[in-house]
């Protein structure tokens, strides 16, 4: 396996992982790649490892252009497993190298292998390091999503390396954004957000600020999962979103998420649907029996309503709709209105429990409704009227 150049003396010596279909309990139906990045300048520069299992590809394709002992940097952006499970290896192969990273990087590092014997080079934001005909310089980023997570920027090529701001998780023959279709990026750019930095939105508004305020001028964001963003139209085209995203804007739009157990819950979903359609408002429907709640969560970021319906199994949430709240609430989903509704048989106030978690949120307003058994036409109607006042009620 050979190493990919993306700019001049620049290389991709990443890993595909063709087969992940799951990560943190998010759905990865495209796979990803785990992008690492090697710079050969009189300084020879690693920037990222890759997940443990895939560690032979990368040594294989570092190895079509250079020596390890010819190695002097390894930049660890961020110490997750999947970015950092080929670092002991390398090291081992390149045991002169100098790690680069930060204080909390050095600290992670530090806990989850053997790091006897490595030479540590602390960083922060704004230090340079010049590595011949080139300076990299850092940012730090902690806390999208890692304490330890940061940046690297190489100043004469105007290449960014994210980390995971700005990735993917989408596996492909191609490298670059601009060889595949690009409203597949951006559906899988935008999951990646909503599943995994949804819930440090204000850490990716300093990111972008700290990038502004460095004088940072991007050619090229190259991220550590996905296709890599060439030339100012794409650059702009991500920045834009992410700033969109982490200011946590909304659309005129509404996602119905439920699940039912003999239909009851369905049928006030098919309510919610119609008075949403009625209204003008484009609306969404998911049964959490059918799609997956990562899918969902895509949808729900720029979401101005939510609506999450559920059936009373022994006396409690039913199992799918609780999972769904429980991750909702990990990824903190803000500035959205909430409507909690589904049915019970003997035991009423499960939807008050539901309607709970969109309160802890801090949502702008919630509303419940409860209904016993299965909801017939005057009770649909009741419904449908509660709906259109909570609709109205913001416009």
């Amino acid at each position: 396996m050979k190493a990919v150049e993306i700019k001049k003396d620049i290389y991709w010596v990443g890993a595909k992982d063709w087969n992940l279909r799951e990560f943190h309990g998010y759905n990865t139906p495209d796979g990803s790649t785990y992008n690492a990045y090697l710079i050969m300048d009189k300084n020879i520069t690693l920037v990222d490892g890759v997940k443990h299992y895939m560690t032979e590809e990368q040594l294989s394709r570092m190895k079509s252009v250079v020596d390890f002992n010819e190695l002097k940097y390894v930049v660890v952006n961020h110490v997750e497993q999947d970015h950092s499970g080929s670092i002991p290896q390398i090291m081992k192969l390149a045991p002169q190298a100098e790690i680069v990273t930060n204080m909390a990087g050095k600290q992670a590092l530090e806990a989850h292998y053997d790091t006897t014997g490595w030479n540590f080079k602390v960083i922060k934001t704004g230090d340079v390091i010049n590595i011949g005909s080139r300076n990299i310089t850092f940012l730090t980023t902690p806390m999208l999503h890692w304490p330890d997570s940061m940046m690297t920027y190489v100043v004469e090529d105007k290449v960014l390396m994210s980390n995971d701001g700005f990735g993917q998780h989408l596996c492909c023959e191609a490298l670059f954004v601009k060889d595949y279709p690009n409203d597949l990026v951006f559906k899988n750019a935008k999951s990646y957000y909503a599943n995994i930095l949804m819930p440090f939105g204000k850490q990716a508004q300093k990111a972008l600020s700290g990038a502004s305020e460095l004088k940072l001028d991007i050619d090229m964001i190259a991220p550590s999962h996905g296709l890599i963003w060439s030339g100012k139209e794409e650059v702009n085209q991500i920045l834009s979103a992410y700033g969109y995203w982490a200011e946590g804007k909304s659309e005129n739009k509404a996602v119905v998420v439920y699940d039912t157990m003999w239909g009851a819950t369905a049928k006030l979903a098919e309510t919610a649907m119609a008075e949403f359609q009625d209204a003008g408002i484009n609306v969404i429907k998911y049964n959490l029996g059918i799609t997956h709640i990562s899918d969902v969560m895509t949808e729900v970021l720029d979401a101005k309503y939510v609506l999450v319906g559920t059936p009373t199994l022994n006396n409690q949430i039913f199992p799918r709709v609780a999972g769904f709240l429980t991750y909702m609430k990990g990824l903190q989903p803000q500035n959205k209105k909430g409507f909690a509704f589904g049915s019970y048989g003997w035991k009423p106030g499960v939807v008050m429990e539901v309607k709970k978690v969109m309160d802890d949120l801090g949502w702008i307003k919630t509303e419940a409704f409860e209904e016993k058994y299965t909801p017939k036409s005057d009770v649909l109607e009741k419904f449908a009227l509660q709906l259109r006042n909570f609709i109205k009620s913001d416009n």
